[in-house]
């Protein structure tokens, strides 16, 4: 038991898996039943809830491969993200925010279904901060950076350190200033790569300097290292 909680409060350096297919392209996450029922549940949620975002363009009863479907969403975002730092408006932003949870499925829906809802919950002024401090981050103050980004997500109910960091990443990737690319700690991550049974948000910093040394070292992004991770513990 004390093994189990020192694990929890304090993480140890990470045993980063000998792959055969480190690469610097960025896979589709891996098809398959879980991933489908995920999308699918959120596609209903958001019909439920008159959700119009476009997402039939990408995702909907007739596809085949949810894995390909979800890639094609991450380019959108990208789009979307571009268009929306050259000129900033309301509703791209919240379009953003919806597409990122329609990406990362069902276990996501908390903000939309509880506590009076989406409305009620979501806090555009603080996204905003968010969404600024994300595209302005520095190496140099990495640490300090993101736990005021962590202490503004903790003020939106139901965004956990799982779909904070699916926004850091979203963000980062496509509209850092820096370069910095910012990898997701979610449930799979933290038992599969940190062997911690929960995530949480005082595990991210230590995580992203280990997966930015990692990338470092193997020569390739930050976000094609956290994929090829995700889908290797996502099958086991």
């Amino acid at each position: 038991m004390l093994k189990l909680v020192l694990q929890i409060i304090f993480m140890k350096k990470i045993n980063f898996p000998e792959l055969n297919d480190y690469s610097e392209k960025v896979v589709p996450i891996t098809d398959s039943t879980r991933l489908r029922k995920s999308i699918k549940g959120m596609l209903t949620l958001f019909k439920t809830q008159d959700i119009s975002i476009g997402q039939d363009k990408f995702i909907n009863d007739q596809t085949e491969d949810f894995g390909n479907a979800t890639l094609e969403i991450e380019k959108h975002i990208s789009e979307l993200i571009q268009e929306y730092c050259k000129n900033k408006s309301d509703k791209k932003l919240v379009d953003i925010f919806h597409y990122i949870h329609l990406w990362g499925g069902i276990t996501g829906r908390n903000i939309y279904v509880r506590k009076g809802g989406f409305e009620n919950n979501f806090n555009l002024e603080n996204y905003k901060t968010i969404v600024e401090k994300i595209i302005d981050l520095k190496q140099a103050s990495l640490e300090t950076d993101l736990k005021e980004i962590e202490k503004l997500f903790i003020s939106i109910p139901f965004i956990g350190v799982a779909y904070g960091t699916k926004h850091l990443r979203f963000w980062s990737i496509n509209a850092n200033k820096n370069s910095i690319q910012l990898p997701i700690l979610d449930r799979v991550i933290s038992i599969g790569l940190l062997d911690i049974p929960y995530c949480a948000w005082r595990h991210y910093y230590t995580y992203v300097k280990q997966m930015q040394e990692e990338a470092e070292k193997r020569e390739i992004s930050l976000t094609a290292l956290e994929r090829t991770l995700y889908n290797e513990f996502n099958e086991r």
